[in-house]
């Protein structure tokens, strides 16, 4: 059947006119596309690891090939931002592109792979069930994505950069799952497998929580550091590649558990100097700050 032709709309005197996008970004773009290919696979992967059977060798395999893909997926999300900003090619466009990619990596993948790995570690547990403690893992990201998209609205102008989260950043979740399943795969204790029934709600309850988590790049890496630190630093780095699993696992939960950690420790002991002036989400930088938090 031939569609029915409909009345041009017409516009209310004055109105502006709908804006077009005419073109787009390309190197930034794809980077970010990067994030969303890895998420798919990560999702991909976790789908067809739940087809497997039980114990089997490539259905491990599979999990970690999903672990992986979300921790891929960081790695774009971390460069993306970066290189748009290098290439003088930020834009709205770009910012609601890595919204809805980190909403499918950081989001609905993790919880895809907590799910499998908790109805794998446990067979007798209802499938509502698991998709339940999952579901708090996906709204709680989903309400965390879009609250700082709001929230950050407020302070995109120049001038202002990150240095403390309010409520655990998504991708800071979806390490926690990564690491765990890669840790779980490389050293199979009996209490690991019990964490994939736990951490997605109370990473979904820490997403949209108020609790304050530092940014480490700008709070840490940026800038002019001592000796000391390098060194510690290049020890890290040595580390993790000698036992990655365990450093991802451990480094991801440690940075989960530091909101409510720091929170109760400054109701008892009070604000420490670096969060005197971090009651929001964003600090301004100041004139005579360092040239690499300017740029």
């Amino acid at each position: 059947m031939r569609p029915a032709l409909r009345e041009p709309h017409l516009r209310p005197p004055g109105a502006s006119r709908r804006p077009r996008l005419v073109a787009i970004q390309t190197l930034p773009t794809l980077v970010t596309l990067g994030n969303v290919l890895a998420g798919f696979l990560a999702i991909a992967y976790a789908a067809d690891a739940a087809a497997q059977p039980a114990g089997s060798v490539a259905r491990e395999a599979l999990w970690a090939k999903a672990s992986w893909m979300i921790l891929l997926g960081m790695v774009c999300d971390a460069l993306d931002g970066r290189v748009a900003r290098l290439t003088g090619a930020a834009s709205s466009f770009g910012a609601e592109l890595d919204s809805l990619a980190d909403m499918i990596t950081f989001g609905v993948a993790p919880a895809f792979l907590a799910k499998g790995l908790a109805q794998a570690a446990f067979p007798s547990l209802p499938g509502r069930v698991a998709t339940l403690l999952a579901l708090v893992y996906v709204v709680g990201a989903a309400l965390r994505l879009a609250r700082y998209n709001v929230e950050s609205n407020r302070v995109s102008e120049p001038g202002h950069v990150t240095r403390t989260f309010r409520g655990l950043p998504s991708p800071g979740a979806a390490g926690v799952v990564a690491g765990l399943a890669l840790f779980a795969r490389e050293y199979p204790f009996a209490w690991v497998p019990i964490l994939f029934a736990v951490i997605p709600p109370v990473l979904g309850l820490l997403m949209i929580s108020r609790f304050g988590f530092p940014h480490i790049v700008n709070r840490y890496l940026a800038g002019s550091r001592s000796p000391f630190a390098i060194v510690f630093l290049l020890l890290g780095l040595v580390l993790a590649l000698d036992m990655p699993e365990v450093v991802l696992a451990a480094g991801f939960s440690l940075y989960a558990l530091s909101g409510p950690v720091f929170a109760v420790a400054r109701a008892i002991v009070g604000s420490p100097r670096w969060a005197a002036d971090e009651e929001d989400d964003e600090e301004v930088v100041r004139p005579d700050a360092d040239d690499a938090e300017r740029s």
